[in-house]
């Protein structure tokens, strides 16, 4: 993990207490993720008919390769053939192999786990926590809380934690133009190019400075009791919400600080108020 902290806005719900209670976190689906283009990308067909052979017949010979663990030369030798045979039929049956291996590949991301945690302002000392649009948005307008992760604690102790899934994390990179993939680049097993549209949002979401931890599943998974540096409440929490997080942490994280973030008139922003 290259960050030093990362940051997780929550509304205080039933589920956000039993997963703090627990040292667990959650891990969503892409689809119940609150933007409407995640994962969305953009298919690069061939631009004409001579090349649309040459991707076809290179296509074959790949995945001939790798399934059949013979010698490209004599692969080559075997696709032409077929493709002189019938080169209407040869370009359907290809395309329409690609296509299945395509869409395998993009339902494959759909099943992935995704943490969505932000990472530091660049450039703003005063961290993620100054981020107004973030408490807004995700912390229930400043009802809510805020966890500050030690990143690298956090990605150590949920791989050691939860041995049987397989973790990543990558940066969110904002763009304005989907991410785009060559129909017939996921020949090779190997081709993870189709996970690079996990990596990119539109750049109207660029406040979020996202950091995604990535998992095999989704679910709750196991985190350590010194993954988290501090939790900050926001002004407006209700105070029964207060209450109840004060003692989880006290049960579950008794040596976290606990602060409270206040709305600055005077500097129209926000500061971390006392420990609480």
């Amino acid at each position: 993990m290259n960050f030093d902290y990362i940051y997780k806005f929550h509304t205080v719900t039933d589920n956000s207490k039993n997963a703090l209670l627990n040292r667990k976190i959650w891990l969503s689906t892409q689809d119940s993720l609150n933007d409407p283009f995640e994962g969305v990308t953009k298919t690069i067909y061939p631009s004409d008919r001579e090349a649309l052979i040459t991707k076809c017949v290179n296509y074959m010979i790949e995945m001939l390769c790798d399934e059949k663990n013979l010698e490209k030369s004599h692969v080559k030798d075997i696709v032409l053939q077929r493709y002189l045979e019938n080169p209407e039929a040869f370009l359907e049956t290809v395309v329409e192999q690609a296509q299945k291996e395509h869409k395998s590949a993009i339902e494959h991301t759909r099943n992935l786990g995704i943490y969505s945690t932000s990472a530091d302002i660049p450039n703003d000392e005063r961290s993620h926590i100054a981020n107004m649009i973030m408490w807004s948005l995700y912390a229930d307008g400043f009802k809510g809380f805020c966890i500050k992760y030690n990143a690298k604690e956090l990605y150590r102790s949920l791989r050691e934690l939860n041995a049987a899934d397989t973790f990543s994390y990558t940066k969110v990179n904002y763009v304005t133009r989907p991410h785009e993939i060559d129909l017939f680049s996921l020949v090779h097993k190997g081709n993870f190019e189709y996970l690079k549209a996990l990596q990119c949002k539109h750049d109207q979401w660029g406040h979020e400075c996202e950091c995604r931890i990535l998992c095999t599943t989704t679910g709750l998974k196991e985190i350590s009791q010194k993954s988290i540096e501090a939790i900050y409440f926001g002004d407006k929490i209700p105070d029964q919400n207060e209450i109840d997080l004060i003692e989880i942490m006290q049960q579950s994280f008794p040596s976290t600080p606990i602060f409270r973030v206040k709305l600055d008139d005077q500097s129209y922003g926000i500061r971390v108020g006392k420990k609480m």
